[in-house]
């Protein structure tokens, strides 16, 4: 029997443990309360709550992997900077703190470090390039050097590789390059957006408008090596902004219909998708919360996993 309840400590201990079994969370953002705010709410489409309140606009929310922070683009000092709050307290804290604009915020896989989008070494406002940082604001490290508008960085699962979109080529489309800014190549051959990495590490969904035939922004999947491209939505609405759900089955993204912005769930696999939001003004940056069970578990998450494994495998005996 004491072995059966060490287990079970194990499992409730675990920083997950209240997600284990519970409806996910996705923050985003919204300007239904005035100016733009950073808002989470529940996979079903309850418990809406407005995490910064503040007159100033807030946007792009991206999750630490423990689920305990979220980073988020703030224009409360004048321009753009890159903050992260503490979920539980609310605590907020500026990591970037100069006259650039800094944007796109996104959460390394092993919680250390935050890639983001800049164009402090530019003398053009427009053009940006993308660099890292450690969580605390140190270490910035520029990864791309050869001009145009780099954006959106997206981490693989393992951290190895950034995808992110660039107009290098000329073209406009999505890019790859390892974390400390090698080996760069062009993954799509023609104009695309928001590259959002699978749990998996297998694919890369992203919003194009150039793919299939199709007249508006529509999502398509992409294995990591450029081939075998889906269509995901079905094009009759802008589809941008994916996210995937930790499992790696749903995709959470922006539909875009007479101005509004409105969020809808997908599964990878097919089917109608569902509608998450309200259609009351401009909702996008949608991004996943982590949960227990993810394709791509960390260290936390592969000790909820074994602990949960090993209480089934006594209480089964």
């Amino acid at each position: 029997m004491k072995r059966k309840f060490s287990y079970l400590v194990l499992l409730v201990l675990s920083p997950f443990a209240m997600n284990a079994w519970s409806i996910g969370t996705i923050s985003f953002t919204s300007d239904r309360a005035g100016n733009l705010d950073i808002y989470i709410i529940d996979t079903n489409g309850e418990n809406l709550t407005n995490l910064t309140n503040h007159a100033a606009d807030d946007y792009s929310p991206t999750w630490s992997p423990d689920g305990r922070l979220i980073a988020y683009v703030s224009e409360r000092d004048g321009n753009p900077e890159i903050y992260v709050m503490e979920l539980n307290t609310k605590e907020q804290r500026r990591l970037t703190d100069h006259k650039a604009t800094d944007i796109d915020p996104a959460w390394s896989p092993d919680g250390r470090s935050i890639a983001f989008a800049s164009n402090l070494a530019r003398d053009h406002a427009a053009d940006t390039d993308i660099y890292t940082m450690d969580v605390n604001g140190k270490k910035v490290q520029k990864l791309t050097n050869k001009g145009g508008h780099n954006s959106n960085p997206t981490w693989s699962p393992d951290g190895e590789w950034i995808a992110f979109r660039s107009t290098l080529d000329g073209i406009g489309g999505i890019h790859v390059m390892t974390a400390d800014g090698e080996k760069q190549r062009a993954l799509t051959q023609v104009s695309a957006t928001y590259p959002a990495w699978s749990p998996s590490g297998k694919h890369i969904c992203f919003s194009s408008e150039k793919l299939a035939g199709v007249a508006t922004p529509t999502l398509f999947t992409v294995d990591i090596n450029g081939k075998n491209v889906k269509k995901l939505t079905d094009g009759t609405l802008a589809s941008e902004d994916p996210s995937w759900s930790p499992d790696g089955r749903s995709i959470v993204y922006v539909s875009v219909e007479n101005g509004s912005q409105t969020l809808y769930v997908i599964k990878v696999a097919g089917g109608e998708p569902r509608q998450l939001t309200e259609t009351v003004g401009l909702d996008f940056s949608p991004a996943w919360g982590p949960t227990a069970f993810s394709v791509a578990p960390g260290s936390n998450t592969r000790l909820m996993r074994w602990g949960v494994l090993k209480w089934t495998e006594r209480v089964n005996k």
